[in-house]
Order: structure tokens, then C-alpha cells, then sequence
């Protein structure tokens, strides 16, 4: 009987030469060529072969006839890092495809942390996770998590916000000289240390108060190993466009390459602005800039409830926030911000309460804030205060603020790519908490089934492009995106007519459909719709030649 992996042929021995055979694929290689038959042959972490193949040169073959075979899918927006801690097989990232992750989004990343931030730290990972930091830099970070074991791989950015709290702090003043050159060299050791690049995101305190002249100090670290800069623009609503215009400045000026994070246009007076700031995107590509954008497929925007205050209200540390909801002096300026909102968003039903932070409150999860503030018998106004309040600032939300036929256009557009915007969450434990927005679970799925099968806004193949090999390429990941000899084994295998995400807005801890195998590294992380616990995923860093791997 001859040995496993081993093939007698004329009484000779024979080393099979694949260890995994996908038989009778639907190849959708990520390059934007149709989908064309063949078989797949892998040989450790990498593919070996395309082409025809006999099942008798595999240790083991798997029949996918009926199923295409996409490159995995990256989602270069995502703002998991400490949640593969609590999940490293990372279930509902990779049940929806995703094999790779770009994390430390939008200005905020886990590190570098000071002595008094990692205590903050600290005391939020005990309470949210029962989890403690014993990194402080990047470096440390990443051997938390090769020393535990991923399931997916895991890149990062460096975030503004972050490093500009261990430096200046959170309040709104400009740097010190001393200060900047402090900033930048943080910068520089997190790409030594292997980060993507640098993110900001510009609506949100510490990271808003930085002048655009210290972000392109900032920004020009990364000339050298060819970092990425990614920005959550300062306003993506009333000023959507002047903030457009400065991301591409920033770009222009440091001399790098620019990811615009989550395109969208926020409020029904500003939708009409959609083709000027596609325009401005184009015309910025014809100069020379390098730039991207990426989107998720939903109308509706999750963040924290507190984004309704101006910044002036958010300044600072949490206790300087909540201590200016408390302070009656206080009270018609913060009044008078709310009632602002509300001319925004167009009626309070539109924004739905995800999360928040104590058992007592967690019967509001899902409800709009009209429903909410009438069922309390209170006002809008003292309910957000007093929910905030209660809640030490941490609620989460939901507003449905975007236009369909816009999403639409970005989606369309050559230069978008998809992400979630969201993070690892599992329909299981800690991280099945909470209503949040049905992208964690859905974006990818999503995508294909709302724009390609039934919209067919686009072919397939060229959604395929914008989930895989267009963010390889924009975020240098070395033989990532293509289904390609030689290149690394990250795969996904669905069923065209079935896949759909599942999540919703009242049920969201719901894993997709129609994705029955995924791959990474070679090894099958979902089998059979299921989670087959192997950590096959790794730490991906910037090398000293700019190529992420």
C-alpha cells in the first residue's frame, strides 16, 4: 500500500505534486480576464499549477465544479487588531472571503502607547475582553499575535490620532518643534517596524486638531520605503469636497501615495456633489498623484454617537468630554449643536443605537433614537446627553446618510476598491455583542450579489478586480490578489447563485452564504462552511524594498 502523498507508478515511487487539487473550478484569477475553466494545484502555501490536471497527482482533491475560484479577498479598510485576540480565526471576516486585513484605520492604531496609555489600555482590554497589553510599540504587537497564532493576514497602518496623543496629547493646540521631530520619528519607527503606512482620521479628536502642514511633515516619512497615507477626510458631508482637496494636497506635497478611506457624500443637500468629487479624483490621477479610494456597499455610516457634538465639545480626554455634557453652563451651546444634527441627518429614526457599554442600557441596542428617546419620555437632546453620560461616552450608531445611486458611482469608478470599515466580530461570545453595522459580517458577499448578480452594475470579473488584485497592487502586497503560479495560495470558492450576505440591521451577527471553501497560505481556514480552526494566516510588514509581504 503505498504511503500518503506518495503515487506508484510501474513499481516506481513518486512524490505527488500537489498537496490540494481544486478540480473543475470557474477561475476568476482577479486581473479583470473572464472566468475560465481549470484546475488548481497547490503546493504548500503557494499555487503550483493552472490548468488541466489528474486527480491521481494530489494528496487530496476537492470537486468545486459549479463554484468560481477568486483570488481572497483584501480589505484594506478594517479596523480589527486586538479582536484576533479574543478570535484568532477571525470567523466572520473569513466567512465572507476575506483572507487579508489592513488595520489601524482612520488615525487610530494600538500603538505606540505611553505608560499612562497603555494603563488606559489596560483598563479598557480587562473590562471589554479580559485581555492585558504587553506591547507598547508595533514590534510588540505583532509578536502578541504570531506568538498566538491568526487566521487571516494581518497588516496594519500607523495612526496620527495615535501618535499624535502620546506626544501632544488631546487637546487642540499646535506642536512644538521638539514635538513634531518626536511625532516623525514615531512614525518612522513604526514603518521600521513594518507598518503600511500612516492613516488619519480627521473627524475625530486628538488626529482633527493636526494643520495640514503637520500632516505632510508627517506624511513625508513615509517617502522611503514607500508607505501609503490613508485619510478619513475632515468632512465628508458639508465640506466634502475642500476636504478632498486637502488629502490630495497632503499627498501631493509628501510625495506619496493616497488611499481616500470609505468614499462617500453624507446628507441628502450635499448628494448632487457626487461627480465633482469623482471629477476631482480624476483630474488629480492625470497630474501624476497616486490615489485611491475605497467604499463599502451599504447607505448607511457607524460611529460613535458622540460625532453630533463639535469637536470643541469632544476635545481632550473622556473625562473633559464628559464633564462638558455635565457642566449646566454648558447646556444650550450642546442643545443647540443637537438641533444642528438633526437639520443633517433629516429625522432621528434614521440612526439606530448598535451598542453601548453597560447590561443596564443593552435593551436600546437596535432601536432608533426617536423610538428610544420617546420610550425614556425624554427629549433628543437630554436622552444622547444622558446615554452618553451613562455609557462613559462609549455608544456606537448607525445613520443611514448616504444616496444608493451614489454608492452606485463610487462603486463604478476605476479607481474604488471594497472594504467593510468594520471589524472582527464572531456569532459567539464577546464579540457577538451589540447590533453593529451589517458590513462586519456582509460587505464582501454583499458586493457581488446586490451589484454583480442582480444589479449587474459591473461583470464580475471586475468586482473581483477591485476585492483583490487592485488593492494588492495599491498597498504593494507581494504576490497577493492573482490566481497565479507562484503566487500565494489566499482563495475563495462560492457559488454565484447563492452567495448573499446575511447580516441586518436588527440581526447582524450573521455569517454569509454560498462561500463554502476559503483558503490562506494554502490551508483551508472554512471547509464546508465551516470553521476549520487552522491559524493559517501571518503578520504581513513592509520589507526595506517597499513590498508588503
Amino acid at each position: 500500500m503505498a504511503a500518503a502523498g506518495v503515487l506508484l507508478l510501474g513499481g516506481c515511487r513518486k512524490e505527488r505534486e500537489f498537496d490540494l487539487l481544486l478540480k473543475g473550478a470557474l477561475v476568476v484569477d482577479g486581473s479583470g480576464r473572464p472566468p475560465y475553466p481549470a484546475d488548481v494545484g497547490l503546493s504548500g502555501k503557494y499555487i503550483k499549477y493552472i490548468g488541466k490536471v489528474g486527480n491521481g497527482r494530489a494528496r487530496r482533491v476537492i470537486e468545486v465544479e459549479g463554484l468560481h475560484l477568486v483570488p481572497g479577498f483584501i480589505d484594506v479598510h478594517n479596523h480589527t487588531d486586538v479582536q484576533l485576540l479574543v478570535c484568532p480565526t477571525a470567523d466572520g471576516l473569513v466567512r465572507q472571503g476575506i483572507t487579508t486585513v489592513i488595520g489601524g484605520n482612520c488615525g487610530s492604531s494600538r500603538f505606540p502607547l505611553t505608560a499612562e496609555m497603555l494603563e488606559n489600555e489596560n483598563e479598557y482590554l480587562r473590562a471589554e475582553f479580559g485581555l492585558e497589553a504587553d506591547w507598547t510599540d508595533l514590534e510588540g504587537f505583532f509578536h502578541r499575535l504570531s506568538q498566538q497564532g491568526i487566521g487571516i493576514n494581518y497588516a496594519t497602518l500607523a495612526g496620527q490620532g495615535t501618535i499624535r496623543a502620546a506626544v501632544v496629547g488631546y487637546n487642540d493646540r499646535q506642536p512644538s518643534a521638539p514635538e513634531l521631530e518626536r511625532m516623525k520619528e514615531l512614525v518612522r519607527q513604526a514603518l521600521k517596524q513594518g507598518a503600511v503606512g500612516l492613516s488619519s482620521g480627521l473627524e475625530y479628536s486628538p488626529g482633527s486638531f493636526a494643520s495640514t502642514e503637520e500632516l505632510v511633515e508627517l506624511a513625508k516619512m513615509l517617502r522611503p520605503s514607500d508607505g501609503l497615507y490613508a485619510t478619513h477626510m475632515r468632512d465628508e458631508e458639508d465640506g466634502v469636497l475642500e476636504a478632498l482637496d486637502e488629502a490630495i494636497t497632503i499627498a501631493e506635497r509628501a510625495g506619496v501615495s493616497l488611499e481616500v478611506s470609505h468614499l462617500k457624500v453624507g446628507y441628502p443637500r450635499n448628494w448632487p456633489k457626487i461627480d465633482r468629487l469623482l471629477e476631482k479624483i480624476d483630474e488629480a490621477a492625470a497630474r501624476g498623484v497616486r490615489l485611491a479610494a475605497d467604499v463599502y456597499p451599504y447607505t448607511a455610516f457607524a460611529t460613535g454617537l458622540s460625532i453630533f457634538f463639535p469637536l470643541w465639545v469632544r476635545e481632550g480626554k473622556k473625562e473633559d468630554f464628559l464633564g462638558r455634557l455635565k457642566n449646566p453652563e454648558l447646556q444650550g451651546r450642546l442643545q443647540a449643536a443637537i438641533v444642528e444634527a438633526e437639520e443633517n441627518v433629516g429625522s432621528w429614526d434614521r440612526v439606530l443605537i448598535s451598542s453601548v457599554r453597560s447590561e443596564k442600557n443593552r435593551w436600546l441596542e437596535g432601536l432608533n433614537l426617536d423610538q428610544a428617546s420617546r420610550l425614556q419620555n425624554k427629549d433628543i437632546f437630554s436622552f444622547i446627553r444622558d446615554l452618553l453620560l451613562a455609557e462613559e461616552g462609549q455608544v456606537s450608531m448607525v445613520c443611514f446618510a448616504m444616496s444608493e445611486d451614489n454608492l452606485k458611482k463610487i462603486l463604478k469608478h476605476p479607481r474604488t476598491c471594497l472594504c467593510t470599515d468594520g471589524e472582527l466580530a464572531c456569532t459567539e461570545g464577546v464579540l457577538s455583542r451589540g447590533k453593529p453595522h451589517p458590513r462586519y459580517y456582509g460587505s464582501f458577499p454583499r458586493a457581488i450579489a446586490e451589484y454583480v448578480r442582480r444589479e449587474k452594475i459591473m461583470p464580475l470579473e471586475q468586482m473581483i478586480r477591485k476585492m483583490t488584485s487592485a488593492p494588492a497592487e495599491k498597498f504593494r502586497l507581494r504576490r497577493r490578489g492573482l490566481i497565479k503560479e507562484g503566487y500565494l495560495a489566499d482563495l475563495v470558492l462560492f457559488d454565484l447563485d447563492r452567495i448573499k450576505d446575511k447580516a441586518t440591521w436588527s440581526e447582524p451577527h450573521q455569517y454569509s452564504e454560498g462561500l463554502p471553501y476559503v483558503l490562506v497560505n494554502g490551508q483551508l481556514v472554512v471547509e464546508e462552511e465551516k470553521i476549520t480552526g487552522n491559524l493559517a494566516g501571518q503578520v504581513l510588514r513592509k520589507d526595506n524594498r517597499g513590498w508588503v509581504v
